[in-house]
This record gives C-alpha cells, structure tokens and sequence, in this order.
C-alpha cells in the first residue's frame, strides 16, 4: 500500500486541543512504517504550522491549513470514522474526505488512517509500560531511544523530556556503543529543544557529537543557538554542519539570514544561491537588504 511511488498522506487528529496532522515515514534502517506529526495548529488556534518532524510540502501544508479552516466537514469525516458502520465506511466517496486529502485514493486514505489508529494505539501502550517501571529497570540505550523518538514525534515533548530527566541524571555514566549512544543523546537534545530547555539541549548535542560527528548534529545545534539566542555559536556550528556535507535549501537560508544579521553580506551570498530556488521571496528580500547595505555604509 504505502509504495515508494505513492504520495505521502496526511492524516488530522485532535488531541489536547490541536489539531494534528500525522503523515507516513518509511523508517531508513527497518524500512517500517512509523506516523509523524508533519504539522499541527497552535494552541488556542487555528493557525497550522510546520513541526519539522516530516517533510511536507507546501502545497500539502496549505490543504492542512485548509482542513483545520473547515470544522464542519472535519466533525462530519470524524462522524464516519468512529460511527463503525461498515456500509458508510465502505460508502465513503472523495468529497467526504478531508482538503488534507485532496487527490488520494478513498480505500486507501481510510486504510491509513485506521493502520495509523492502530500504529498509534499499540506505541502508547508500549510507552505507558515504560513510564510505569522504574528508571533503573527500564533505561536501555536502544529501547530508551525508541520510546524518546515515539513521543517527539508525537509532540509530546514535555513527557518525553520528564522520562530522559529520570532516565539520564548524569551523561558520563551511561554506557553502550558509540554509534548508539550518539542516536540517543541527539534525540534527547531534539526533546529538550522542543521542550524549550536550550541549555541542557545544547549538553545533550554536543555530547552527541563527540561521539559521532555528523552535519544533522551540527546543524541542530545551530538551531539550538539560534533559540537560545547565540547567533554567533549558530554561525560557527552552521559552518561545521557544511564542511561535512552541504547545507539543504532551508538551513543554507538561515544561515544566510545571520550572516547579513551580523553584517558579513560576502559569505552570506553562496548560501543565498542555493535557497534561491526554494525561497526566492526570501532571497530577493535578503538580496535587497545587502544592496540597500551597499549604499548606506
């Protein structure tokens, strides 16, 4: 069903008061099929944004944001989900379905949806088993991993970030492979980071990287910087990310972003390039700024 060729679905949920939009991510090492919130309202709004836990394009973003616009036909696609009335479900015709939906088969988006209530359920059973031993019995780098990696991609960071304090009271004693281990601590320091605790993200990363250097970590840690408003340290850790493989259009236009932010316009201009395809507003505008820079030294 979920086939190289075919397109990404994005599946609306509510929880505590937002509105989610799970997708399908075919994990790289076991080739599973695991859900990650691609976006989701803000709270106490309607407002969609990205949570950077999926790709999602931005056409796809706007029939989100369009689903999220449209209560009625969103309670109505609910109805008929949890109604288990089999003659409606198997009734089901496209203009039921969701904007989120627009172009995917019916028989196949109500497959998923039900394959991800599935996925779902059976990932928070396992992580109330976890939540419920002690930390001395439960922590084990790849197990303690998968459940850290669960509920971010959830966006349940504050629960995740309450397990690793438990789990992880102190970096140096923990002990497995070196690889592992890296896979670990980034994901704590992402946890941390979407918990709003840059300082001990910022341990978490770097400890991360010590064991394992790679361009994800460095460029994380950027972002770490820049939300902990270090602008400087994100330049630099931006630097190290693109010394190991090149910056993608988004990061290369962040970058670019501090770099005229602190008027090094010279080095910002080959990251402009690569963003301009992507971002060519955002381009032009920095563009302009650079110019305006030039006649008003």
């Amino acid at each position: 069903m979920f086939g190289s060729d075919m397109a990404h679905v994005f599946l609306p949920v509510w929880r505590g008061g937002r509105l989610l939009f799970f997708t399908d991510i075919k994990e790289p090492n076991s080739g599973r099929i695991s859900y990650r919130a691609a976006a989701a309202t803000k709270k106490g709004s309607l407002d969609v944004v990205r949570t950077h836990k999926a790709p999602i394009s931005q056409t796809e973003f706007e029939r989100c944001q369009a689903t999220a616009d449209d209560g009625p036909a969103l309670q109505r696609f609910f109805r008929i989900l949890s109604g288990g009335n089999l003659e409606l479900l198997a009734g089901v015709s496209s203009s039921q379905l969701p904007p989120c939906a627009d172009g995917q088969s019916v028989l196949i988006y109500t497959c998923s949806y039900f394959n991800f209530l599935r996925k779902y359920s059976v990932d928070e059973q396992i992580i109330k088993n976890y939540e419920s031993r002690l930390a001395n019995e439960r922590f084990s780098p790849e197990i303690s991993l998968s459940i850290y990696k669960s509920l971010s991609a959830h966006l349940q960071p504050l629960r995740a970030s309450a397990l690793i304090d438990q789990d992880i009271p102190e970096i140096s004693e923990v002990r497995g492979p070196s690889r592992i281990l890296a896979n670990l601590f980034r994901e704590a320091a992402v946890v941390k980071f979407d918990a709003a605790s840059y300082s001990q993200a910022e341990k978490f990363m770097r400890h991360a990287i010590s064991l394992q250097e790679s361009e994800d970590k460095w460029r994380r840690l950027a972002d770490i910087h820049i939300a902990s408003g270090n602008q400087n340290a994100a330049i630099e850790s931006f630097f190290r990310a693109d010394k190991i493989s090149a910056l993608a259009a988004p990061p290369s236009l962040r970058l670019a972003g501090l770099l005229i932010e602190n008027q090094r316009h010279a080095e910002a201009s080959p990251y402009l390039e690569r963003a301009a395809a992507s971002f060519p507003e955002a381009v032009k505008k920095y563009n302009a700024r650079i110019a305006g820079s030039a006649k008003n030294p």
